[in-house]
């Protein structure tokens, strides 16, 4: 699965933006053009762009006050931001450089030079982003769950559990449509759905759905949509298949999956300091149930541990509840982030919740 990259010009000269923008759309890039700073910054949280040109000169926001904004956020502070001047000035350039953006470009300037400045900040990113699309690769992949990446009606990635519940091999199926396993009166639901939304909405779809099998008849499934990734001109979305039955009792834990998923979306599958709080808050609203699980990845004892983590409780707490010393609390968590490929506890119970390791 392979898409553009994502590039934002914010320029308040409407046909150079415009120059830039067909500039880079011939090599092949995906490019966002917006003629002011405020327009900018929201296209910035809209668009989740692997890389800024920004003009400095312009109103009523300027340039350094639109990297500010930006740099403020959790999500967008990693991406690549160059300045545009018309300015040489040294000073000019020190004070934009100051501010941490990653490089500066001076008017006029040739297309080769822009494409190459372009490129070689874009390498430095473009580690961050392959670090965490491995990760959503391996969570997408080991996921019990069924998922789909779609958009329309083509299929762009489905995983093993989607195929397993519509018996399907190793058939490519980014050749195949959606309407294809999806009955038509439900594709005409979703579809109105998607039309519907708003973007950045986390759950745009919730509902039964009906799916022909390859080899014959077929199963109802409750399907949860969001948005997945938005480009400039086309939109992709993330299905979760899940039994039909769990769609009645459990709305509450559908809800809390569906806003984690968003989440995660949205941190493009790093888990930030700023996620971390807020899917812990989450979940101290919750009441997790350490009994019964069915699973055999964790012990029963990680289980406890994990459960009583996800409720937010300090290793004192948990060892206090559990009767064991805080020293023993720290084994059972590394072991977690051992066995999940973690680096602190929020990945790993996102880990856990994604995969139905715990019941909540």
């Amino acid at each position: 699965m392979q898409f553009q990259t994502k590039i934002l010009i914010i320029e308040d000269d409407q046909q150079f933006g415009v120059t830039i923008q067909n500039v880079l759309a011939f090599s092949k890039y995906d490019v966002c053009f917006v003629d002011n700073g405020a327009a900018g910054i929201q296209k910035a949280f809209e668009y989740n762009p692997d890389l800024i040109l920004c003009d400095i000169n312009m109103g009523p926001l300027d340039g350094y006050q639109v990297y500010k904004v930006l740099e403020e956020s959790k999500i967008l502070n990693r991406i690549p931001f160059i300045f545009i001047t018309g300015s040489s000035d040294l000073e000019d350039i020190r004070y934009g450089m100051s501010l941490g953006a990653d490089d500066y470009i001076v008017k006029p300037f040739s297309n080769s030079d822009l494409l190459k400045t372009i490129e070689r900040r874009l390498e430095k990113f473009r580690t961050i982003r392959e670090d965490s699309h491995r990760e959503f690769i391996r969570l997408f992949d080991l996921s019990p769950i069924g998922m789909l990446i779609f958009g329309g009606n083509k299929i762009y990635k489905a995983n093993s559990a989607f195929r397993n519940l519509l018996n399907i091999g190793n058939e490519d199926l980014t050749s195949i449509g959606i309407d294809r396993f999806i009955d038509s009166t439900s594709i005409e639901k979703l579809q109105g759905a998607i039309t519907q939304y708003i973007s950045d909405r986390t759950e745009i779809f919730n509902g039964i759905v009906k799916l022909n099998r390859k080899s014959g008849g077929e199963i109802q499934m409750k399907l949860v949509v969001s948005e997945f990734e938005k480009f400039s001109n086309y939109t992709l979305f993330i299905g979760f298949f899940y039994a039909a039955m769990e769609a009645h009792p459990g709305m509450d834990s559908d809800l809390l999956i569906a806003e984690v998923n968003g989440l995660l979306k949205r941190e493009n599958i790093k888990v930030t300091d700023a996620l971390g709080e807020k899917i812990t808050n989450i979940f101290k609203q919750k009441k997790l149930s350490i009994q019964n699980h069915k699973n055999t990845f964790f012990t029963d004892r990680e289980n406890q541990v994990l459960c009583l983590s996800m409720e937010g409780l300090p290793i004192k707490n948990i060892a206090d509840r559990l009767s064991i010393s805080d020293r023993t609390v720290e084994k059972y968590r590394t072991r977690l982030m051992e066995k999940v490929g973690a680096g602190n506890m929020i990945e790993v119970i996102v880990f856990a919740l994604k995969n139905g390791l715990v019941e909540i």
